[in-house]
């Protein structure tokens, strides 16, 4: 499902409502149209999520005579899972080539906590 996000052939726009569910955890087809960018009509925001209820991305549930959808997970895994992915796909499957772009990116920026949670992360990843 989630561990192969690349292989669905996901579309931008696909890829634009997946961020928005993701972003409010659960949605109507009216917020995300609302949530677009250049929305395109409602019509195709429902095409939209048909598709990715069909390739198991979306779960959709009817909330009184409203179409609610959610990912299949919980939000944080579906990140973890989707940067895993691109992990592999973009950075040949370096978590550390990965981080060092990130974190080489000038406007890149943590806040203190951030930083030493980082760092207790790369200690303990060097112990193992």
């Amino acid at each position: 499902m989630w561990d192969n996000l690349a292989s669905k052939n996901v579309s931008r726009r696909e890829r634009q409502v997946l961020e928005i569910v993701m972003r409010r955890s659960k949605a109507t087809a009216r917020e995300i149209e609302e949530d677009m960018p250049d929305a395109p009509t409602y019509s195709a925001v429902r095409s939209i999520l048909r598709l990715l209820v069909e390739k198991g991305l979306l779960v959709k549930s009817l909330h009184g005579r409203t179409d609610e959808f959610t990912l299949p997970m919980e939000p944080e895994k579906a990140r973890v899972k989707a940067l895993h992915q691109m992990v592999r796909d973009f950075f040949s499957n370096s978590v550390g080539a990965a981080a060092m772009a990130l974190l080489g990116d000038r406007r890149s920026k943590l806040s203190k906590e951030e930083a030493d949670q980082l760092m207790k992360l790369i200690q303990e990843a060097r112990e193992k």
